[in-house]
């Protein structure tokens, strides 16, 4: 266990570098567009990118550990349960590693739109939380069944795309604190739905592994 533990953490800061990088890709972009950028603005915005990058490279991470990370640790002789284990390890690290940084930067710019991102944080934890069940979803769907994972796999690229497209067109807006706050205050207030969603996904991810890891085989 102590060794599958290892590599999860180690494989944690790897995928956080990820993020990182894909939320300064979002950063640079937003540059590019704004005008008349207030530093201390953009610096409470950047958790935002953060969580959005996050949420992205989670389901593409996790995706890809059901098809190549999971049957890499059972050939090493890892048992399905440390493995199991150990990935949800993995995922909770990363979620708490990302809120962490985003707390501490809106503790550090202090103002109206950090105010709203610390209330935030319950909405923001419920939406990395699912996302990173879907993720860990379309992976073993796609070691099941190829042409089902393949086709979420396009709509996630699509949404990604969108994304990024959108935080290019609406950077100017977006870094305009009055109308930021108007957006962002929609995050405050916690939904009952989002609330429910959260042990459903995880309870359906939990459930596709478990079934995919008592019957994988394992491949040299």
């Amino acid at each position: 266990m102590k060794r599958n533990l290892k590599f999860w953490t180690r494989y944690t800061w790897e995928s956080a570098g990820v993020v990182l990088a894909a939320a300064a890709v979002l950063a640079v972009i937003s540059l590019f567009s704004a005008e008349g950028l207030d530093f201390a603005t953009f610096a409470a915005v950047m958790p935002y990118y953060l969580c959005i990058a996050a949420i992205f490279v989670m389901m593409m991470i996790n995706s890809g550990s059901q098809t190549l990370y999971v049957p890499l640790l059972l050939s090493m002789g890892e048992t399905r349960r440390n493995v199991l284990l150990g990935f949800h390890y993995y995922r909770l690290l990363i979620i708490a590693a990302t809120l962490a940084l985003c707390s501490a930067v809106w503790l550090l710019m202090p103002g109206e739109v950090s105010s709203v991102g610390l209330r935030s944080i319950p909405t923001l934890l419920c939406v990395l939380l699912i996302a990173s069940a879907l993720g860990s979803i379309m992976g073993t769907i796609f070691v099941k069944w190829k042409w089902a994972g393949t086709v979420l796999i396009i709509l996630l690229c699509g949404v990604a795309g969108g994304t990024v497209g959108f935080a290019g067109a609406a950077s100017d807006k977006f870094l305009d604190m009055a109308r930021m706050a108007r957006v962002l205050s929609h995050f405050e207030t916690l939904p009952w739905w989002l609330i429910a969603a959260v042990p459903v996904f995880l309870a359906l991810d939990i459930a596709f592994q478990w079934l995919l890891l008592r019957r994988q085989e394992v491949k040299l």
